[in-house]
């Protein structure tokens, strides 16, 4: 499935990403050439949730994409979607077991001490 991204626009403090959808050649030629979508996401969802405003149309293409792989057929579940609490929630969950899978794999260092032929002064502690 191919989606495009067409740009946005915003309004107060709702920003609005435009996606479309090509149609298939044989279906172009009954109605438009592209079925249109808009994503509204909050801003200060965002802002709460910590992410970057650089992140929204990808984080809309990915909710888009996971309805439109649900859909039956050509059929679209919706034309304009609000972005809810609960996908930026699922993100943001996602991004923090990533994280802390990261840290899980890094080694523990042993802090560094010189040794003691180095003419490097450690501060001595009594």
């Amino acid at each position: 499935m191919q989606l495009l991204y067409r740009g946005f626009s915003q309004q107060a403090n709702v920003r609005s990403y435009h996606f479309e959808r090509p149609l298939p050649a044989e279906r172009s030629q009954k109605a438009g050439r592209y079925v249109a979508f808009e994503m509204n996401a909050d801003l200060s969802l965002m802002a709460r949730y910590h992410i970057p405003l650089q992140d929204g149309p990808a984080l809309c293409l990915r909710i888009l994409t996971a309805a439109l792989t649900g859909a039956e057929g050509e059929n679209a579940p919706f034309d304009s979607y609000a972005v809810t609490q609960e996908d930026l929630a699922g993100i943001e969950a996602e991004r923090k077991a990533v994280e802390d899978e990261k840290i899980s794999r890094r080694r523990s260092r042993q802090p560094f001490k010189p040794s003691a032929a180095s003419q490097l002064k450690w501060p001595q502690t009594k």
